[in-house]
């Protein structure tokens, strides 16, 4: 391995202005590449596309229409039905029914045209009063055909679109219908709200959220740098790290990958793995600089020692990122995917790309004498005149009291991950985009406003097939059912079916076939269209549901589900966005434990591979088992929330914590081979690189620290809990790695002599 990386310093030695010729011209070519990022803000985006969930949305889509969307009047019951408002009204629907995405509107006015036959001859109604008494009884309350229109002081239209619209489409759909909104002359607090215009938004303000958390990223590790990093040229390695960043999006764009709320939180990480990388390449130059190295030979010692270490460090990451590809959600998968791919090219430009920079400006001899004066002054300053901020040194203090304490830190440490995995199945869980973006979207607030005026704004459709959705047996079982809900089931408001819109509660001798059909008939068509397909063969039934949590949610359509007992060639299946949402609750949780044994697994096994020694594998990997189960525990103890993206905290834990340990232990076994006894080893290994893996960690947490800067309060929380799981990594790689690496070296010593390197 030593040898392979021989090979790499020389080749970066003999070229490295061919070396970034080539990077500007794939600098270029990401460019182009990331041009084709799509962001997709969908609840799809967590659902597998083969999976029954997505197929019956499919189907209830195909059937029914899309997304819809709902204009909210405010005003009396007098104003709401005066001439004047309904003749807006009018204009509005006629305007937007032209629209070739609409596929149905249902306004006051689809109802009171079906009422108009029924007035005294000369009465109409456009005329003052006429349709206040129509829509609203004696008691001032809307009459039931009129009810689902006019809550609360409240005047609704709703729009159906059509299935397949793309978010862009769907954005631009909405945008016009607010622009028509105030064309017409509508109130000014007339709200126009539903999934479309909510997507279209947070599909904006992700790509403003990726400049922010870029930008605070990028300034943190800046200050970072500055703090803990003393050497020259400390802030080359950032727009190395940006190029490695864009390259990588630029390929993650041309291959299709998507970017959704989950991905998004890629940039930030990626920018901290990159820094951690080229942190320790830097580091370890300006370390053989020190030493007397001209820049040729102390580029190639330094990529012949450092190499194997980073290098191994970077393979336990991928295996860790890439154990996400278990995980049952397509959001997640990509997740992965994008952090696998871009530690690989990131290892690659801190290697090329940043030691050809490093080397190129000093490889004249004017400049290598100049950087040997300056390194020796940064990294290896005499005794009488230490920095001011020796973190080495300190360190190595705190891993010399773990090595003392050794028994009691493994077994503290021990108790508290496994309180920590005990709390774990406590954590809730969150995947309602909903209360995963910011609660000031101008969406989400329009439809909080119609959930406030409706009383829920959680509705779960249902798909009815058959064939025919309006014989007799499939009518009486929809009536029988929607009672038993009803019953049985308090947070169920209220059922939407062709039953309900007939006004038919119970079944009797008087409603025959011919009755029902003749009533059905009466149904004004863009009614409808939403409760029975054109081919009857499927019908539509919504659940309008009280507000609850997304857990509760997807327990009481499993068991409404269940108890629909259906008549033979019946089925019956839940579809819509609700129903998405709640199915992910279970593809969160239900791989979590599995992608995190397949983490610790690949990482061992990667490393018993590199290693040749279980004893080496397992070092790294045993602290990073702990680290995961106190992250669980101060999840829980934090009162945090399971969400596609804290749900993987266990393979970026695997993925970020396995290379501190691993970083310590390759310096320690290259101590150990100089002759040095186990304990003055690990002393001189924490010393000598703790200042790189300190300023490695605190610059990824400074990545992760970035997203709290984030509108979005999932990511937030990812950053959150991301910063603690990274500082708790260092904590384990200076606390446990030392006692449980000298204890594992006493053991194997009464077997044989210590090892030496094996790279």
């Amino acid at each position: 391995m030593r040898a392979l990386f021989t090979r790499l310093g020389r080749f970066v030695e003999a070229r490295p202005g061919s070396i970034l010729a080539a990077t500007i011209v794939l600098v270029v070519l990401a460019v182009l590449g990331a041009t084709q990022t799509h962001i997709v803000t969908t609840q799809e985006v967590f659902v597998n596309k083969d999976s029954d969930t997505y197929k019956n949305n499919q189907a209830y889509s195909a059937a029914f229409g899309g997304e819809s969307l709902a204009v909210m009047i405010t005003g009396t019951p007098q104003e709401l039905t005066s001439p004047a408002t309904l003749t807006k009204v009018k204009t509005l629907t006629d305007e937007l029914s032209k629209d070739s995405d609409v596929r149905a509107i249902v306004s006051p006015l689809t109802i009171l045209s079906a009422a108009a036959g029924q007035l005294p001859a000369g009465v109409t109604i456009d005329q003052p009063g006429v349709a206040t008494s129509v829509i609203f009884g004696s008691d001032g309350k809307p009459t039931a055909n009129f009810a689902a229109l006019f809550p609360s002081d409240k005047e609704l239209i709703s729009i159906t679109l059509n299935s397949g619209l793309s978010v862009d489409e769907q954005g631009k759909f909405s945008n016009r219908v607010q622009d028509d909104v105030a064309a017409v002359g509508l109130p000014s607090d007339t709200v126009v709200a539903g999934y479309p215009r909510l997507t279209y938004e947070t599909t904006s303000t992700i790509t403003r959220d990726l400049a922010v958390t870029g930008i605070v990223a990028v300034i943190l590790m800046v200050i970072v740098l500055f703090v803990v990093f003393p050497v020259r040229r400390r802030l080359m390695a950032l727009p190395v790290v940006l190029i490695g960043v864009l390259i990588t999006f630029g390929i993650t764009g041309a291959l299709g990958v998507n970017l959704t709320l989950v991905t998004m939180a890629g940039l930030p990480v990626l920018l901290g793995l990159g820094m951690d990388f080229a942190i320790q390449f830097h580091n370890r130059y300006e370390e053989e600089l020190a030493r007397g190295d001209t820049p040729a030979s102390g580029l190639i010692d330094a990529l012949t020692h450092i190499g194997p270490a980073v290098g191994t460090a970077v393979l336990a990451t991928i295996l860790g990122f890439m154990t996400l590809s278990l995980s049952a959600v397509p959001a997640v998968r990509d997740f992965g995917s994008l952090l696998a791919l871009g530690v690989a090219i990131l290892f690659a430009a801190a290697l090329i790309v940043l030691n050809a920079l490093l080397y190129r400006f000093d490889k004249t001899p004017s400049e290598s004498a100049e950087a040997d004066a300056d390194s020796a002054m940064a990294t290896a300053r005499p005794a009488h005149k230490r920095p001011r901020l020796d973190i080495g040194r300190y360190l190595a203090s705190v891993s010399n009291v773990a090595i003392k304490l050794g028994p009691i830190v493994l077994i503290v440490s021990t108790l508290l991950a496994l309180g920590g995995l005990y709390a774990d199945h406590l954590v809730p869980v969150q995947t309602d985009i909903k209360k995963l973006i910011p609660a000031d979207a101008p969406g989400l607030v329009a439809m909080t406003k119609v959930a406030d005026a409706t009383g829920s704004d959680t509705s779960v459709e249902f798909l009815v097939t058959a064939d025919d959705v309006t014989s007799p047996s499939v009518f009486v079982w929809m009536v029988q059912f929607e009672n038993q809900e009803l019953a049985s089931h308090p947070d169920i408001v209220s059922i939407t079916s062709l039953p309900s819109v007939l006004g038919v509660k119970t079944i009797d001798a008087s409603d025959t076939p011919a009755k029902l059909q003749a009533a059905a008939a009466q149904v004004p068509a863009p009614i409808m269209s939403g409760l029975v397909s054109s081919d009857k063969k499927s019908a539509a039934m919504t659940f309008k549901v009280k507000e609850m949590s997304i857990s509760q949610l997807a327990d009481l359509i499993d068991s409404i589900r269940a108890e629909a007992n259906t008549p033979s060639g019946v089925t019956f299946a839940p579809a819509g966005t609700a129903n998405m949402a709640a199915s992910v609750v279970s593809a969160v949780t239900d791989r979590r434990l599995m992608i995190a044994i397949a983490g610790f697994a690949a990482v061992f096994i990667g490393l018993l591979i590199v290693y040749r020694s279980w004893r080496r594998a397992l070092t790294p990997v045993v602290p990073i088992v702990l680290v995961t189960g106190w992250s669980s525990g101060v999840m829980w103890l934090l009162g945090m929330e399971l969400n596609p993206l804290t749900a993987v905290m266990s393979a970026l834990i695997v993925g970020i914590g396995t290379e501190f340990a691993v970083l310590l232990l390759e310096r320690f076994w290259e101590e150990l081979g100089r002759g040095l006894d186990p304990h003055a080893a690990m002393h001189n290994a924490v010393t000598r690189i703790g200042r790189a893996i300190a300023a490695s960690g605190l610059t990824v947490m400074a990545g992760f620290a970035a997203l709290l800067a984030s509108s979005f309060p999932a990511i937030r929380e990812f950053g959150v809990v991301t910063v603690i799981d990274v500082l708790l990594a260092l904590v384990a790689t200076i606390v446990v790695v030392p006692p449980l690496a000298l204890y594992l070296i006493r053991r194997r010593g009464r077997e044989q002599q210590v090892p030496t390197p094996t790279n």
